[in-house]
């Protein structure tokens, strides 16, 4: 399996032709805020492909400079290899591909109790637990949205209180004032 940074183009084409459809408008942030992220070395848009170059999935992460843990924004395996056991094979070498700079990767699942379709929430906090990612005792409500948070360990693993705290900063990062306040909001950090 490769592994390759996109440089804008590239994650300009991905999100174009497969985020729009892997995500719902809601969550997408405009391309235009993860370009200005991305010039700002906080963001780091991946692509997974096979020993041909073909697209297998994508882990678009956003990294706090000087931190041990960074945010899986956007993970997607292609529709037609879901369940084949990609999206397991991916986090795995997604975490040994930060190994050597993050303790965790910080992941967000929709809340079951709050989710449209509970089992499809349980059924995707269940496959990131089958690869590896722990539940934390963190929440967020992030623009009326319920999360549970989770981590991946990459090359460590962090307490819950520094997983939060970083957390918050991470959204700092993204979310502009007057967004931020009243808009995200953490339980147990």
């Amino acid at each position: 399996m490769q592994i390759r940074l996109l440089d804008s183009a590239a994650a300009q084409t991905i999100y174009e032709t497969y985020m729009v459809q892997d995500f719902p408008a809601a969550e997408l942030k405009p391309f235009s805020a993860v370009r200005e992220m991305m010039q700002a070395g906080i963001y780091e848009p991946l692509v997974f492909c096979d020993d041909d170059g073909a697209l297998l999935a994508y882990a678009w992460q956003v990294l706090l400079p000087g931190r041990r843990s960074a945010l899986l924004d956007y993970f997607a395996v292609r529709k037609e290899l879901r369940g084949s056991g990609i999206g397991s094979q991916v986090l795995r070498t997604l975490a040994q591909h930060y190994a050597a700079r993050l303790d965790d990767l910080i992941l967000e699942c929709e809340h079951p109790d709050e989710a449209p379709d509970r089992a499809i929430a349980e059924r995707r906090i269940a496959f990131y637990q089958r690869a590896g990612a722990k539940v934390t005792a963190l929440e967020s409500r992030v623009f009326g949205v319920r999360y549970r948070i989770l981590t991946l360990p990459c090359g460590g693993h962090a307490a819950d209180d520094v997983v939060g705290k970083e957390l918050k900063e991470l959204y700092r990062l993204m979310v502009p004032e007057p967004y931020y306040r009243g808009n995200v909001i953490f339980y147990g950090a």
